[in-house]
């Protein structure tokens, strides 16, 4: 199975303007999940998808492939879309492997690409983990996922789903985060960024229910390891302390 791996980074960030290029320990933020993507024994290519060159030329600098897509374009998603189609790439996997996420693991992308390979009726398939912090239950910044008894996804929010009318007689694990990588078969990537926005995206502002509502499959992977995704200011505080503290436990 030839799986290629696509890393979206925009510049213009609402939240953290120019985000892929803010440091960690002396590296880029997208350099990181670059080289995890890259370390990644599953993925044969792995590439960023960038709109402005400033990020394009650092990338190339750390060995990385770059290519250019258009700023218009409105989605991580389509820009993953529109750089597999200028490569002229033929895979059976495309990942999305957002650029914002830099504690992923190797073996995270691996057990992606294994597990759509094992479940050939899986349109998509994505990452979750356990939600183990009340807060975050609460945080619509959190985006959470319930599933079905096959691993499959029934519907993402940021509401708390589900309720929980009784705590002591809830399962041991039933609350869930979604964390945003995905493994697409092409078609169906391609048929995604084709599709209008559904009415239950637009009322969440989550791209991935689109998919639901046109009847897709979305299979979740379990990862249990350490991830922060960045997103503002003090996520990226959060990463530096932790890496830092990484750091520190090797010397």
């Amino acid at each position: 199975m030839r799986a290629v791996g696509i890393i979206p980074a925009r510049y213009a960030a609402q939240r953290l303007p120019g985000k892929p290029l803010r440091q960690i320990l002396g590296k880029p933020l997208v350099q990181w999940v670059w080289e995890a993507a890259a370390a990644a024994r599953e993925l044969q290519r792995v590439v960023i998808a960038t709109d402005d060159e400033r990020i394009a030329r650092r990338c190339r600098e750390f060995g990385a492939e770059v290519v250019l897509v258009p700023e218009e374009l409105p989605s991580g998603s389509d820009r993953v879309a529109r750089a597999y189609e200028l490569l002229g790439e033929r895979a059976d996997l495309v990942l999305n492997i957002q650029g914002d996420e830099p504690l992923l693991q190797p073996q995270h992308l691996d057990r992606l690409v294994q597990t759509a390979a094992q479940h050939g009726d899986w349109d998509v398939v994505t990452l979750v983990q356990p939600l183990t912090h009340a807060r975050e239950l609460q945080m619509p910044s959190v985006v959470k996922v319930a599933l079905r008894s096959d691993g499959t996804a029934l519907y993402f929010s940021r509401a708390p789903i589900p309720y929980i009318v009784a705590p002591e007689a809830a399962p041991a694990e039933c609350l869930w985060k979604h964390v945003g990588v995905y493994a697409f078969r092409p078609a169906v990537l391609q048929a995604f960024v084709a599709l209008p926005p559904g009415r239950l995206e637009q009322c969440e502002r989550l791209e991935q229910l689109r998919l639901l509502e046109a009847g897709y499959r979305i299979g979740c992977v379990v990862v249990r390891e350490v991830l922060h995704a960045v997103d503002v200011p003090a996520d990226l505080r959060w990463v530096r302390c932790y890496w830092a503290r990484q750091a520190r436990r090797k010397l």
